[in-house]
């Protein structure tokens, strides 16, 4: 089959193919259309080293791109979730001591026992106490500030954890963008601010102290979901629906029963045509003998293939056949 053979045979195919290419790019478009709408929240964190070579800026920041790639690999593990999850039902409940160990605490240096026996070593103890306690509200206050969750205002944790995290190092630099998705757009920006304190919780229980996770910019509310790409999807879908329409108008084409076209009959008999004769309408005998008797009126005449065709005869001039 040549390439003229080809062509043809589309052309042949034509409304086939448009009809079908059409139904294929408005369903494209329906079931684009009828997404339901995504929103993206995203913070801006820095990993900073402070081990040993923190002193050498080029050394640190080498560190701190390589934390960098590792925290982005554990942010989209979803290794964060149970954190956001215990992050947001304790500033739900109002009450710090439920962040206890998820928080990081400052706590007043200790000082060595003096002279004045038990007596000031227990005021000393008490008095830590109470400055571990009021860091712990400090730091509970921030962080639900920051992710806008209070009793007052309250999120569901379950839903807030079921956001999908996503993360990506800004290159050649040592920070870290961390992007919340959700159908929700509060979630998933309170699922994108909790991410930097989960991550700090991660962390400290992992065992690491040299590093340090500052946050850069908070995650806002998204005013607008993010782009469906319905053009890009209408495109994709009308260069793949040609090219199925296209192959099955071919694939029709080669299990026809039909004659081939005078040139290729030329070239396959040896003899090269010299007339073809077009389509002819076949009239049944009793629709031609109705003709005869009646000749002023209309006969309807049945072709070969089912298609009935109406026909006006008039006066005949000349002799009967």
């Amino acid at each position: 089959m040549t390439g003229g053979d080809v062509y043809r045979a589309l052309w042949r195919h034509k409304f086939f193919i448009a009809v079908l290419t059409a139904v294929f790019v408005g369903a494209t478009w329906y079931v684009a259309s009828r997404e339901t709408p995504r929103y993206e929240a995203s913070t801006l964190v820095r990993v900073q080293e402070r081990g040993p070579n923190a002193g050498d800026a080029s050394t640190a920041l080498v560190a701190s791109q390589t934390l960098t790639q590792t925290y982005a690999q554990i942010v989209d593990s979803g290794a964060l979730k149970p954190g956001i999850r215990t992050l947001v039902a304790g500033c739900n409940s109002g009450i710090p001591a439920r962040l206890k160990g998820i928080l990081p605490v400052v706590s007043a240096p200790a000082r060595a026992p003096s002279a004045g026996g038990a007596v000031r070593v227990a005021t000393q103890s008490a008095r830590r106490a109470a400055a571990a306690r009021r860091s712990l509200r400090r730091t509970y206050k921030t962080a639900c500030s920051s992710m806008g969750v209070t009793p007052r205002r309250p999120a569901a944790p379950m839903k807030v954890s079921q956001v999908h995290l996503s993360s990506s190092p800004v290159q050649d630099l040592d920070l870290l963008t961390v992007a919340a998705r959700s159908r929700n757009r509060r979630n998933a920006t309170v699922a994108a601010n909790a991410a930097p304190w989960a991550l700090r919780a991660f962390i400290r229980r992992a065992g690491s102290r040299s590093e340090k996770i500052v946050t850069v910019k908070q995650a806002t509310t998204p005013s607008s979901p993010i782009s469906r790409q319905l053009p890009l999807k209408i495109t994709i879908a009308l260069m793949l629906a040609l090219i199925f329409t296209g192959a099955l108008a071919l694939l029709l084409e080669l299990f026809r029963d039909r004659l081939p076209e005078p040139e290729e009959l030329g070239r396959e008999v040896g003899v090269p045509v010299l007339a073809t004769i077009p389509a002819l309408r076949l009239h049944q005998a009793e629709n031609l003998a109705a003709a005869r008797h009646d000749p002023g009126s209309a006969s309807t005449t049945s072709s070969r293939d089912g298609e009935r065709v109406t026909e006006a005869t008039g006066t005949r001039v000349g002799p009967e056949p």
